[in-house]
């Protein structure tokens, strides 16, 4: 059974399609229209050219005048169930179907401004009455596609510019870049992480309609999927979408009043169910039965017992007698200071929080003693541990008890490094006596807290363990990687300090050329030293690999040259630095010597990638031989050779 957090993502509205090109303001006959361009291309017959063209055709697309009903299997859940008769009344009624844009796939106009689109389909949920009904049945179904309500009470409908708000897709999968990432406007972003989610599995996302009714208790309901705009309306009543009367707007809401609206009350339906809402009980109603109370100072205290400890321990009342041997325990929910309003009460809860005054009380100095056992045995004898800490034989109370007894743990000794408390080995005071071992140790409150606190550490010990080592091995690769980078550089400085710093004192170049691949990292005087090179009189060629290569000490020329390895080229250094010598000029053709540049002027200007471009296409292009009488058709695309040809040309 995995533990992991469901995750979902909520997008406002979702197209698909050639819906998306929709625009404003372009529609005819109540539908929304769109351009089309259509790219045709003809063969032509023996003897004849070939054909192309561009055709346009603008298109009017469906819209909800064009819907006289919606298939049923594409609602696969309704918010409640059919005759479900004790709905939660602080919920919404909701419908869920299987394709993710169906809300929104008709609706003929493009977002608005604010990036909303008003969906085409609409839920009510209308209230069941004996007198004074919200609804009747429609009667007259005669010629009429779909059945239909009458709703005399248009206010009973959601405001008609909000439904954008009440229509979603629910996405059970995170379509977030990251895990801070909680609101996204980059809409193709989220688009290709949508799909990705529908090419895994297309039902890990579907569209939601909600009804922004706010329901009552022990009620009976009906929910209506309707048509959202008029257009929707009039076809769903066998009435012409688009005249007698026209509509206003093509966007014209299905319950909005305008002058000549034929059957004014009658709404066809898409879908509908039944429901009751259930009486007090749910969330809501319980959420609204608490009432403030002021609580009692006793409240998140809990008193517990330290008159007699054990083990020789003195219980609390040796130092505080008002306290009465009582301490009290405290809790994650406490009254406020500042919320008492009787001042005895305060003094009451500070005396027992602050009841170790003075410090340290005789409690805390024996619990210290018995804490300290544990070392005390690591250095003395049973008895004599026992002696100094007042544990007495039970049979002779005159002497030390000669056994080892269990003692209470150190709470945090590994945290704060620390085996001891109050006074150390050789009866001397601890440091830090009020630190927070000390009070963690040394108060009894505090004490049973870390006592529960162990005993969820051993209950989940293997899982914690499990975690540990796994953190371990992250540490151990990281010790490894540190003690690797500490051999390279205890390296890297023997070898500095055995043969550069030498060799630099008696051969400068030989100790640049040595340091040459990493001029551009050494940083000197602000600036790197490859930059330092490129500013001062010597050439980038001095550093260059190729002139390494020349002039290291087994190099080709050095041999030719007959120069040992105890020639210096500091020399060559020094002269480059003085400008006595430089490196070599580019070389120039000697006058009148045949240029590859006299030869292309010599046959002719080359054509520029315009003028190839207008060469036409020849689809049967081809070389061939000198003196061929082959002549290539031209029109239509070209083919392999000419595609390559022209290539070469522009090339």
């Amino acid at each position: 059974m995995s533990d992991a957090i469901g995750t979902y993502s909520f997008l406002p509205w979702l197209r698909q399609g050639i819906a998306n090109q929709i625009t404003a303001g372009a529609v005819e006959g109540g539908r929304a229209l769109m351009s089309v361009q259509v790219q045709l291309h003809g063969d032509a017959a023996e003897g004849g050219a070939d054909a192309n063209g561009v055709v346009n055709r603008t298109v009017a697309l469906y819209g909800p005048g064009d819907i006289v009903g919606v298939d049923g299997r594409s609602v696969f859940r309704t918010e409640p169930m059919h005759w479900t008769t004790n709905f939660e009344p602080n919920y919404f009624a909701g419908i869920d179907f299987y394709d993710e844009d169906l809300p929104w796939r008709y609706t003929p106009a493009p977002p608005d401004g604010n990036g909303r689109i008003q969906p085409w389909l609409a839920l009510i949920v209308l209230e069941e009455r004996e007198t004074n009904p919200e609804f009747a049945e429609g009667k007259d179904v005669r010629d009429k596609p779909l059945p239909y309500i009458e709703v005399a009470d248009r206010t009973l409908f959601p405001p008609a510019d909000q439904l954008w708000a009440w229509a979603h897709v629910h996405v059970n999968r995170s379509l977030a870049a990251s895990a801070s990432e909680f609101v996204s406007t980059d809409s193709n972003a989220i688009v290709g992480r949508l799909q990705a989610v529908l090419a895994e599995n297309p039902d890990l996302a579907y569209s939601r309609l909600m009804c922004p009714r706010k329901l009552a208790a022990n009620k009976a309901y009906h929910a209506f999927l309707v048509p959202a705009f008029e257009s929707g309306r009039r076809a769903g009543l066998n009435l012409d979408p688009f005249a007698d009367p026209a509509l206003p707007a093509i966007t014209t809401s299905a319950w909005a009043d305008y002058a000549g609206r034929p059957e004014p009350t009658r709404y066809p339906v898409y879908y509908r169910w039944y429901f009751r809402t259930g009486g007090e009980g749910d969330f809501e109603s319980l959420v609204r039965l608490l009432q403030p109370q002021l609580p009692d100072h006793r409240v998140g205290r809990r008193p517990i017992d330290v008159q007699h400890p054990g083990l020789n321990v003195r219980g609390v009342q040796e130092g505080r007698p008002d306290l009465g041997g009582i301490l009290q325990l405290g809790g994650a929910l406490k009254v406020p200071d500042a919320d008492f309003t009787d001042p005895a009460e305060l003094a009451e809860v500070k005396k027992y929080e602050e009841w170790a005054t003075p410090y340290p009380q005789p409690i805390q100095q024996d619990l210290a003693k018995v804490v300290n056992l544990a070392d005390d045995y690591a250095a003395l004898a049973a008895d004599a541990a026992n002696g100094n800490a007042g544990i007495l034989d039970p049979e002779d109370p005159t002497r030390a008890d000669a056994d080892p007894v269990i003692t209470p743990p150190l709470y945090g000794m590994w945290h704060g490094l620390t085996k001891r408390l109050l006074k150390n080995r050789d009866g001397s005071d601890a440091p830090n006596a009020t630190n927070w071992v000390h009070e963690l140790n040394l108060d009894p409150r505090f004490r049973v807290a870390a006592g529960l606190g162990t005993k969820v550490v051993q209950d989940q010990q293997e899982k914690y363990m499990e975690a540990a080592w796994e953190q371990l091995g992250r540490v151990l690769e990281a010790n490894r990687r540190i003690r690797h980078g500490h051999l390279a550089l205890a390296a890297s400085s023997m070898w500095y300090e055995r043969h550069l710093r030498p060799q630099a004192a008696v051969d400068r170049e030989k100790s640049l050329m040595v340091v040459a691949p990493l001029n551009k990292r050494v940083m000197f005087d602000g600036e790197t030293v490859h930059q330092k090179i490129a500013s001062s009189p010597l050439q980038p060629s001095i550093t260059s690999p190729t002139f390494r290569r020349v002039v290291r000490p087994r190099a080709r020329l050095r041999r030719r040259l007959q120069l040992s390895e105890n020639v210096p080229f500091g020399i060559l250094l020094d002269r480059v630095n003085k400008g006595e010598v430089s490196a070599a000029p580019p070389r120039i053709a000697p006058p009148g010597a045949q240029k590859i540049d006299d030869f292309s002027k010599a046959i002719g200007k080359p054509l520029p990638g315009d003028d190839i471009d207008k060469i036409p296409p020849s689809p049967d292009f081809v070389i061939t031989d000198v003196g061929s009488k082959f002549l290539p058709k031209q029109g239509g695309e070209d083919s392999f050779e000419a595609t390559r040809y022209k290539g070469g040309l522009r090339d």
